[in-house]
């Protein structure tokens, strides 16, 4: 892609109208990745000046984006942090190269996948993860239910990261039982607890290695917006990981890449005369989660690399929301004011009752009836709330057999039939723009592509299409980020999710030039200015586009607002109803002793926005901060 100039006409202010004195509580101290940046990159020779063609300091900007993250690795490990369910897998780097499929999938608790929840004790701090939470929880609910009501149970909480566009560090997240935790310690308790185990697991196979041998990497859905991708990084930082060591893959994209090993490995079933990876292959992959579904279109280029060919898209359809139409039966059946008394009065049956539709789910055959056990404690909350004539309600679908709530079968297969057909329709909506026009295949990932009635419907509906199935759905993801982690760049190149752009003053000239500078300071509204439009191509680490900043002698810090709108056209002041402050790129510098200007430089290495700054009068270079997240 061609890096996208702009030069306006300014008159010199002493304070350029990027640069903000910080309120106390944002006040900024200079990191040691900065400081080690600055000392490392202060010119190409270690020499104090130097003269760079435009094109030299385009490459240099390039070359500092991509040596950001630490290289010197000997392990990959990777999270996969899910709505429903967590695990964790590592490999090493002499195991990779063998065979990139050689991967130490992490016994969480029970399984490799343990349920996402966490208990915290009385004081908030951590108790435990997975399904031990919810066994010491019901414990405790047994032997003394009035002080089990002080400790938090948190389930289902990554949901609420999902399309959240006021997503800020103040967000926190209400328990079981109501009660609020901020949710970006939430995020890290848990964190840090897979995070001990898995390098438990490797300390175990090599006692030689240190910590920062290990690369980590994050999962996260392709639907999630730049705040909440920086909320996952933060919390893995808090938990102690070091931010160098972090990478975040998006979660269908790991799925395609494991798949693309397996079907290499000729482990791929459903493939047999075709070769969904095949150069200049178009395909879907659909990560069908507990809590969202997560849809990528793909093409494979001559490299082997993946490119983007039409934005994620995606929603909350995963396996939860038939739990959730379930739980509607049992309201409808029972009554709202029984069943919310049942929860606060007996937890651990609570507790109990959520698995065993959970279960039920999972095993169900669409050729029998639907059974949930009930706690006597439900029965007995109706008897003491008069509740019987909400028996009546579904009578001939919905009845109570020997201590088991039984549902008819017709109502339950238009349960999954009516969620089933909401993920169809929007696979077919997705099929049928012009840039997806040419996909030949489907690949279905994750617990819920298992269920058969899906599997069935989209064999009926997509009868054109190939449909694939890795051998372990539930894992592919997770092998994927492992192998993502030893890939230098992976994907080639994805596609603006939004217009993305900064603030200028509407008074300035705007002229199309090779050098641009943003100085000019006055009292009318900010226009947008766009650095990429949406759907525009952005080649992966690649600079999208540089801007001048003029800098007064003694300046310590340029701050830059960052815009996003979801406008079919970019619009033309930051007000406009479709556009929102999404974010600040911040330059902290140091030793400015004169005048100058600021070449700025942005990339995306695929799933974050990079910033370097280079000073046109001493040549140093500074690491700009992007802040998604206040």
């Amino acid at each position: 892609m061609i890096c996208q100039m702009r030069t306006l006409k300014r008159r010199r202010t002493n304070v350029n109208r990027f640069s903000v004195q910080d309120e106390e509580g944002n006040k900024e101290v200079v990191t040691q990745e900065e400081t080690n940046f600055e000392r490392r990159f202060t010119s190409l020779k270690g020499v104090v000046k130097t003269i760079m063609s435009q094109e030299q300091v385009t490459a240099q900007f390039r070359r500092l984006m991509i040596d950001s993250k630490r290289k010197n690795f000997q392990v990959v490990a990777a999270i996969d942090f899910g709505s429903s369910y967590t695990c964790c897998a590592f490999s090493f780097k002499s195991e990779y190269k063998k065979d990139p499929l050689d991967i130490h999938v992490v016994t969480i608790g029970e399984s490799y996948k343990e349920p996402t929840i966490l208990l915290l004790n009385q004081e908030g701090q951590f108790d435990s993860f997975g399904s031990k939470a919810e066994e010491k929880l019901t414990q405790l609910q047994q032997e003394d239910p009035d002080g089990a009501n002080d400790w938090y149970l948190f389930r289902n909480f990554k949901m609420q990261l999902y399309n959240n566009k006021s997503l800020s560090k103040l967000l926190k997240f209400k328990d079981l039982g109501g009660k609020s935790m901020k949710a970006d310690y939430v995020f890290a308790l848990c964190i840090e607890y897979i995070y001990n185990m898995v390098v438990e697991k490797i300390f175990d196979k090599d006692s030689s290695l240190k910590d920062y041998d290990i690369r980590w990497v994050l999962t996260c859905p392709a639907m999630w917006n730049e705040s909440a991708r920086q909320f996952m990084l933060e919390a893995a930082e808090e938990s102690g990981i070091d931010r160098k060591s972090i990478t975040l893959v998006l979660e269908p994209e790991a799925a395609a890449i494991c798949c693309k090993c397996l079907e290499t490995d000729k482990k791929l079933k459903g493939t047999k005369g075709t070769h969904v990876f095949a150069t200049g292959s178009r395909f879907l992959i659909v990560d069908l989660g507990g809590g969202a579904v997560d849809i990528t279109a793909n093409e494979v280029l001559d490299s082997g690399q993946l490119k983007e060919i039409y934005n994620a898209s995606g929603g909350p359809w995963g396996g939860n929301m038939i739990n959730h139409k379930i739980w509607i039966v049992i309201y409808d059946f029972f009554g709202n004011a029984v069943v919310q008394n049942f929860m606060k009065e007996h937890g651990d049956d609570y507790l109990q009752m959520i698995r065993a539709v959970e279960e039920e789910k999972k095993n169900y055959d669409f050729d029998e009836r639907f059974y949930v056990e009930v706690p006597d404690s439900l029965l007995d909350e109706a008897k003491k709330l008069n509740a019987d004539l909400v028996y009546d309600k579904n009578k001939d679908a919905v009845k109570m057999v020997k201590g088991r709530l039984q549902i008819e079968k017709k109502m339950v297969n238009a349960i999954f039939k009516e969620c089933i057909d909401t993920l169809c329709k929007n696979i077919k909506d997705l099929l049928s723009k012009k840039e997806t026009e040419d996909v030949s295949s489907l690949i279905m990932v994750g617990g819920y592509s298992s269920c058969t009635l899906l599997q069935k419907t989209l064999k009926d509906m997509f009868s054109d299409l190939k449909i694939i199935y890795p051998p372990d759905p539930e894992t592919t993801v997770i092998k994927g980020a492992v192998i993502m982690g030893h890939m230098n760049t992976p994907i080639a190149r994805r596609l603006a999710r939004y217009h993305y752009g900064i603030a200028i003053n509407s008074e300035l000239d705007l002229v199309e030039s090779f050098n641009g500078s943003l100085a000019e300071q006055t009292d009318t509204e900010p226009e947008f200015l766009a650095f990429i439009k949406k759907l525009d191509p952005i080649k992966v680490n690649d600079v999208i586009a540089e801007y001048d900043v003029p800098v007064s002698s003694g300046q310590e810090k340029v701050i830059i607002e960052v815009y996003a709108s979801d406008s079919n056209v970019p619009p033309k002041v930051v007000s406009d109803a479709h556009c929102r402050k999404i974010g600040t790129i911040r330059i902290k510098m140091s030793n400015i002793n004169d005048d100058t200007t600021l070449k700025v430089g942005m990339s995306c290495d695929g799933t974050e926005f990079k910033a370097v700054a280079r000073d046109y009068t001493t040549g140093r270079c500074f690491a700009g901060i992007c802040r998604f997240l206040e």
